[in-house]
């Protein structure tokens, strides 16, 4: 791995950054102390090293069961940002972006399943997660699309122009009552409309109970409005169980049978404002 960690020197990385990086390839999660077991890092620098790689995007916190703990992002996402900079850091992250993807997917695959409930506090690692989510659908992904969001819709949109492209079904059911604006909804129509034109199949309901997603009948993911207050939060479970995917499937298809057509709703879209 000595090679991988100069050439991610090369692209501004610290050899103790890079050291902790790989390790956190390796394995779902890390704690502080267990990349400092694992790593020439000492326990007490681990927590700055975790930090820095955080604050460069390289790695997201989290919590579980009350302890903090660190997830590597996925390759692709970070050498995507890479290829936006300048040429030469284009071609030292091509030299190893295939091994560093390749020691991040067998740990997926040897992670699979052996946690099947997770709770997501953080907006980053939700957001990421997603991303991973939506990259991995290998056959279907049913979506309740419901604010808030981690990150604009447009922003989803070259991740799911690629899913597409491999002949998966998306189908996306957008919540439209929070739209207050005549400005805000003609954005909202455009954003829906471009999904739309690229594939996916969209329909369009006032409110929906919940953000979800089922990926594949196997995997859920989803967040509830906060049972205190009744208002929208973007704390999220993913579940991977696949009853519980085919339950939740059920209840996708009774919604959407009651939403309005992508055609039905633009046409309607002056009086549902104003409702």
């Amino acid at each position: 791995m000595e090679h991988i960690a100069s050439k991610l020197q090369d692209l501004g990385i610290t050899k103790r950054e890079a050291e902790v990086y790989i390790a956190l390839l390796h394995k779902k999660e890390f704690t502080a102390p267990e990349i400092a077991k694992i790593t020439s890092v000492s326990r007490s620098k681990s927590y700055e090293i975790l930090q820095n790689l955080v604050k460069k995007k390289l790695c997201v916190e989290n919590y579980r069961n009350g302890i903090k703990v660190f997830s590597c992002i996925d390759p692709k996402r970070v050498f995507e940002k890479i290829n936006n900079e300048l040429e030469y850091k284009k071609n030292i992250a091509a030299e190893i972006f295939d091994e560093l993807h390749s020691i991040y997917q067998k740990n997926e695959q040897v992670n699979a399943g052996v946690e099947y409930i997770e709770v997501l506090t953080d907006k980053l690692t939700i957001r990421e997660r997603w991303l991973s989510i939506l990259n991995n659908t290998k056959n279907e992904l049913l979506v309740f699309a419901k604010p808030p969001y981690t990150a604009p819709l447009e922003e989803n949109m070259s991740d799911e122009l690629n899913v597409l492209k491999r002949k998966v079904k998306i189908k996306s059911l957008y919540e439209y009552g929070y739209i207050r604006t005549k400005e805000e909804m003609d954005h909202f129509i455009k954003v829906v409309d471009s999904f739309r034109k690229a594939g996916e199949e969209v329909k369009m309901l006032r409110e929906l109970p919940m953000k979800l997603a089922i990926r594949d009948e196997y995997l859920t993911m989803l967040a509830l409005n906060d049972p205190v207050s009744m208002q929208p939060t973007i704390t999220t479970m993913i579940i991977e169980h696949p009853s519980f995917s085919t339950s939740l499937k059920k209840v996708f298809s009774i919604y959407w049978k009651e939403a309005l057509s992508f055609t039905d709703f633009k046409q309607d879209v002056k009086t549902l404002l104003i409702q």
